[in-house]
């Protein structure tokens, strides 16, 4: 029976999880999460040329 409950949490867990990221979240965020290296690597390039 334990394994069941354990079982139906895990589903519904997930099942959540999947709707929140595809369905809640907002695009906007991950292009702009996608971005946050590119525009680090783009600072640490700026500091080494202006500091050349």
């Amino acid at each position: 029976m334990s394994s069941g409950l354990w079982t139906a949490f895990a589903m519904l867990a997930f099942v959540g999880i999947t709707v929140w990221v595809f369905l809640i979240k907002d695009k906007s965020d991950f292009d702009e999460q996608a971005h946050l290296p590119l525009d680090e690597q783009d600072k640490n390039n700026r500091d080494k040329e202006s500091g050349s």
